[in-house]
């Protein structure tokens, strides 16, 4: 096993009308492994995932959570958290690769596109290339040292913000990085809310945060908002 073999762990919940192009694109690059960890889906999802050959894994509910039981799994020493409705760019791991070879490194993440363009969701990806608390994110598919993920603790068991926990975990220990190139997500959180009343709220959450307020009470407080 190359010290730079890595596995793509895709945390789901009912997400069986995006796994099967997902994981048919992730196939085309050199992942060690591909594994699938399923928060109690009540739909096809982990049907879907075996049939495309990746290794499913059942979880309890919370992406936090499931991503730390694939983290659990995996026997590489580099491990690549992708959302199920994200897409790489080609050449992917050779781009991780060449990045993890600056041993001050530990770990890193893709700019962002979306799927739907509009002039603010280009603005938001344009901002993307910066690495900073307020343009940095899980669904630009953060890879870590999985010894480095181990010795923080991985992700921490939050209903949310576990990869603004983990970016900063990392930076305190050494390098993030954000790549050159940029994955496609959807942008249907920002259809669904519109786009400025999320990155308003997006915004305000991450405010909050980092001034102290719980990742248990803003989720209260985002439930309800919604």
């Amino acid at each position: 096993m190359s010290s730079f073999s890595i596995t793509a762990i895709i945390p789901v919940l009912n997400e069986a009308a995006n796994l099967q192009t997902m994981l048919e694109a992730l196939k085309q690059e050199a992942f060690d492994a591909i594994v699938v960890v399923d928060g109690e889906s009540n739909d096809e999802s982990a049907a879907v995932a075996r049939r495309a050959g990746a290794v499913v894994i059942r979880s309890a509910r919370g992406r936090g959570r499931q991503m730390n039981v694939g983290a659990a799994h995996a026997s590489t020493p580099v491990l690549l958290f992708v959302h199920a409705d994200t897409r790489l760019p080609g050449g992917a791991v050779a781009l991780i690769e060449l990045a993890l070879r600056d041993p001050e490194v530990l770990g890193g993440c893709f700019r962002v596109s979306f799927e739907t363009r509009g002039a603010l969701l280009r603005l938001y990806g344009t901002m993307s290339r910066f690495e900073t608390a307020l343009t940095t994110f899980g669904d630009q598919a953060y890879f870590v040292r999985a010894a480095v993920f181990k010795a923080i603790g991985g992700f921490p068991d939050w209903p949310f913000l576990e990869d603004v926990q983990l970016r900063r975990d990392l930076r305190q220990r050494g390098s993030f990085v954000k790549l050159p190139t940029s994955v496609v997500t959807s942008a249907r959180r920002f259809n669904g809310e519109g786009t400025v009343r999320r990155q308003l709220l997006n915004g305000l959450i991450l405010l909050l945060f980092h001034c102290g307020i719980s990742p248990q009470r803003l989720a209260r407080w985002y439930r309800a908002e919604r």
